[in-house]
């Protein structure tokens, strides 16, 4: 009797640890520093009202903003038409349902977006960077960068460059 008393609690500990490791990966903040609070809120409730993608069509945005509390709700529904290489066209649709505080107690204020669920869905964080770059383009600390699907702003970045530098063709 006792070895299954203490192997049910090597199977709830089990549990209960796989549990808290799932849900704890689905909040993710970032600082403002030198960013005034009300600058800060405007640029959050902007890029939850108003988002602008280049490769998602938004279907549905549902936004609920809380002023006294810092805090937004978004339900957003998106979808494209999306061609992987050498595959046929795809409808693709995606739901997200998050929150955004704008956190003004400290000194730095900072933006936190959390999801409702206790799992983390599987583009989480390019829908978190999506979020802070709208946020960063309407507070102008730089300029959005649009990747080609499946590239790195970073990649993009340099094509831009590079293209950039090449002179324009000229007709034969």
């Amino acid at each position: 009797m006792r070895t299954i008393s203490s192997d049910l609690v090597r199977i709830v500990a089990f549990c209960v640890c796989c549990a808290i490791a799932l849900s704890g990966c689905t909040m993710t903040s970032r600082d403002y520093p030198g960013v005034a609070p009300d600058a800060l809120w405007k640029a959050a409730v902007g890029a939850a009202e108003s988002p602008r993608y280049t490769d998602w069509m938004v279907t549905e945005n549902g936004v609920f903003v809380d002023e006294p509390g810092k805090r937004i709700e978004i339900y957003r529904e998106l979808t494209r038409d999306h061609a992987p290489l050498g595959a046929a066209l795809q409808r693709q649709s995606e739901i997200w349902t998050f929150s955004v505080r704008v956190q003004t107690d400290d000194r730095i204020p900072k933006v936190v977006i959390d999801t409702r669920s206790t799992l983390r869905s599987r583009g989480f964080w390019k829908q978190t960077d999506h979020f802070f770059g709208e946020i960063d383009s309407r507070l102008a600390q730089r300029p959005p960068v649009a990747p080609v699907s499946g590239e790195t702003p970073a990649a993009a970045e340099g094509a831009a460059a590079k293209g950039a530098a090449q002179p324009p063709m000229q007709a034969p």
